[in-house]
């Protein structure tokens, strides 16, 4: 594995330091300290400053190199990871308000939509990484974060929780939402959302890693913010679309984007391979459901000026 560790030499590249080494001593991963200043004068003081932080990656003989530019760090780190191949891009994040609550900055999350590799968010360093949450909406499109971070977790020695949450049910309906907290019950079941967590149940535990299936109900994102804190996760792991949605943003809402501005935890980020379905595939779906084989879907024809 090869991993990306970025930093201008501030507090919170020093958080994502702690972290990358971490998951780059318990891997054995190819590490590369990217450090860079908006200033080409800073140059030699961030590097003098990141061969000092180094250590903790040198001590359990992990593969280091020490690279140092001056520039924009959003497009530096950009290049930088379409130059070369990494397995792993790990960023800061910085902490904003009096309240002690951490918010990444937009530079941080842009990050994560703009490069294809998984990208891991640091707004606090976590002691160790024990505990993973993966954040699943029962859909295909989380398959790559689930293997990704099934691969990591073996070698962390630690655990996944996969979490789906559905609507609140309406009390005419609890019983047999009472039904689906059996979570033996629902994985058995021939539902789409239990074939997709059972499918990736056994990706995890095929690779080695226990695995514990959760559903929560209500509001997706309070419930994922309110399972992080009981269950007190060190990693958060949520799956994004290798495409920009307009639509999706605005309807359902980017869940990923509120993990990582919510979060007090280290957020992994991995990009699907999956191409969501546009805005028309999708009415065109509900339509067909609900119609039969007749396409009542309206064709539109090309308006010319």
């Amino acid at each position: 594995m090869k991993i990306l560790v970025c930093s201008d030499g501030s507090e919170r590249a020093r958080r994502a330091l702690t972290s990358a080494a971490i998951v780059a001593n318990a891997v054995k991963a190819e590490t590369t300290i990217f450090g860079i200043a908006e200033m080409e004068q800073d140059e030699p003081r961030l590097l003098k400053a990141l061969r000092e932080e180094a250590s903790i990656f040198r001590e359990h003989d992990v593969k280091l190199e020490i690279v140092t530019k001056f520039g924009d760090p959003v497009a530096e780190i950009i290049h930088r990871s379409q130059e070369t191949a990494y397995d792993l891009v790990v960023i800061g994040a910085e902490r904003r308000g009096r309240q002690g609550f951490f918010l990444p900055s937009t530079k941080a999350y842009s990050i994560t939509e703009a490069i294809a590799p998984p990208v891991l968010v640091v707004p606090v360093s976590r002691p160790t990484i024990k505990r993973i949450l993966i954040c699943s909406g029962g859909g295909t499109y989380i398959e790559n974060a689930v293997r990704f971070t099934s691969k990591i977790a073996k070698d962390l020695a630690a655990e996944i929780t996969l979490l789906t949450v559905t609507p609140q049910p309406p009390a005419m309906h609890a019983t047999i939402f009472r039904r689906q907290e059996d979570m033996v019950a629902l994985l058995n079941s021939n539902s789409a959302l239990a074939r997709n967590l059972q499918h990736e149940k056994e990706i995890i535990e095929r690779a080695g890693v226990r695995a514990v299936v959760r559903v929560r109900h209500g509001i997706v994102i309070d419930q994922i913010l309110a399972e992080v804190e009981q269950c007190d996760y060190d990693l958060v792991v949520s799956g994004s679309w290798p495409v920009r949605d307009a639509w999706r943003n605005y309807a359902i809402g980017n869940v990923t984007r509120e993990i990582v501005n919510r979060t007090d935890r280290p957020i992994l980020v991995v990009r699907s391979d999956i191409k969501p379905a546009t805005l028309t595939q999708r009415l065109r779906k509900i339509f067909r459901k609900f119609g039969g084989k007749q396409d009542y879907m309206p064709r539109i024809s090309p308006v010319h000026s």
